[in-house]
């Protein structure tokens, strides 16, 4: 076999390794998504209760073994999905807040989410299911929860200062309390929804914001506005 011939038929098998490995990526990734997926319905449809890597496997698609291969567990499939959904509602909130600044912030993420809670129902569902089940009984959620609690009350600590900055405050407001308001409301909230599939949560957060945050003479600036 001269050279040239080697070196063709090694060029051409590099280049078939390639192709195989990038469409072996490619089908990872469809099945991790299908999975995730997949466990976000389940999440959603009966709690954390509802999910088996069997359950998993067999809606989407795949068998219980791929699933146990994949992630191992069941608790680091929980926490990919956790993952997924906080990545989600990061990329929400930063679209959300983007160059707004103290009290403008905190309306508009908490209106974004009332706008598409039940556009996005079951991602919602799944999020506070695998919330409640992390902070109550599974250690390895938790320590997924305490990161990203921390970032998002450090980032309300931070638009509650701008707002105090920009005289949206009253000069006396505790801000460490106006946090504490804000986080025990919107959980309330929540689990009102979680539990009474009639509770029109949607109207309640923009109740949140005209009513309690932006009419609140304990706050602040009153305006007046209108709830459609």
């Amino acid at each position: 076999m001269s050279l040239e011939i080697s070196t063709v038929l090694e060029h051409k098998e590099n280049l078939n390794n390639a192709f195989f490995k990038k469409k072996t990526q490619v089908r990872a990734i469809e099945s991790d998504f299908k999975m995730v997926n997949q466990t976000i319905k389940l999440l959603s449809e009966g709690g954390v209760n509802a999910v088996t890597l069997e359950a998993v496997g067999v809606n989407a698609g795949y068998s219980r073994g791929l699933v146990s291969r994949r992630y191992g567990s069941k608790d680091q499939l929980l926490v990919r999905v956790l993952n997924y959904l906080e990545n989600w509602l990061n990329e929400k909130s930063k679209i959300a807040t983007n160059n707004k600044y103290g009290l403008d912030a905190i309306n508009s993420l908490i209106l974004s989410i009332s706008d598409d809670f039940y556009l996005y129902r079951e991602k919602y569902r799944a999020y506070f299911w695998l919330r409640f089940y992390g902070l109550e009984q599974n250690k390895i959620l938790n320590e997924c929860l305490v990161k990203s609690r921390n970032i998002r009350e450090e980032n309300t600590i931070k638009w509650l200062k701008e707002a105090l900055a920009l005289e949206e405050l009253s000069r006396n407001v505790d801000i460490e309390m106006v946090h504490d308001f804000l986080k025990t409301s919107l959980m309330g909230l929540v689990h009102n929804w979680m539990v009474d599939p009639n509770f029109n949560i949607e109207i309640r957060l923009k109740q949140l914001v005209y009513i309690h945050l932006k009419n609140n003479p304990n706050l602040g600036n009153s305006h007046q506005h209108n709830l459609h």
